[in-house]
């Protein structure tokens, strides 16, 4: 019994490595081939990294791989775009209003570009008369959308333009993210029954 206090009270300090596929571990966790984790992940909050500082991985969790959940190393140094990048642009001597299509050879196939910010920087459009009482100021549109396998862009007033002459500026500012950081999920339809409130379908499994 008096052995048993001693062992229970005496402090000590192990230090091991443990090693996945290999029997040299050169590390606190060492895995020799792929890693899976079909369960949820915790990220904590990262430390200030110094200039000098080396060494530092970034993984990634891959939820379409089969079965969901492989562990992937990304390789910061060789990448040309990062996960998600904002990207100013200017748009200067338009025809009256319209950018009806701009190729912003963006491939959607490795890309989805959205629209973050826009502002409009000139003469303001006149309302026309629809007759009676009723003015538009028509039907003013900012979208990108796919075409031939790439991303474009559309700036415009559909219905009325500015008077030739006038002086425009479009200044948007796009997100650009990289697919393979992303789960594409499926287009979700809600018929509104020609009503202006109603309830969309269950939002898809994430």
């Amino acid at each position: 019994m008096r052995l048993f206090y001693i062992l229970l009270f005496c402090p000590f300090l192990s230090v091991a490595q443990v090693g996945i596929g290999t029997d040299e571990p050169e590390a606190d966790l060492d895995i020799e081939g792929s890693l899976l984790i079909q369960g949820n992940t915790k990220v904590l909050s990262i430390p200030t990294i110094g200039p000098t500082e080396e060494g530092y991985k970034y993984l990634m969790r891959l939820p379409e791989t089969t079965p969901g959940g492989e562990i992937r190393h990304l390789e910061v140094e060789n990448l040309s775009v990062a996960p998600v990048n904002v990207i100013n642009y200017t748009f200067t001597n338009l025809n009256l209003d319209d950018l009806t299509d701009v190729n912003l050879q963006y491939n959607s196939n490795e890309y989805i570009v959205a629209i973050a910010n826009f502002q409009y920087d000139g003469y303001p459009i006149q309302k026309g008369n629809l007759g009676g009482n009723t003015r538009s100021i028509g039907n003013f549109v900012t979208r990108t959308f796919i075409s031939n396998n790439t991303w474009h862009l559309e700036i415009r007033n559909r219905s009325l333009n500015l008077s030739s002459g006038q002086p425009l500026t479009y200044r948007i500012t796009l997100i650009v993210y990289d697919r393979s950081f992303f789960k594409q999920l499926p287009p979700v339809t809600t018929d509104m029954g020609g009503q202006n409130t109603g309830t969309a379908p269950q939002a898809p499994n994430f």
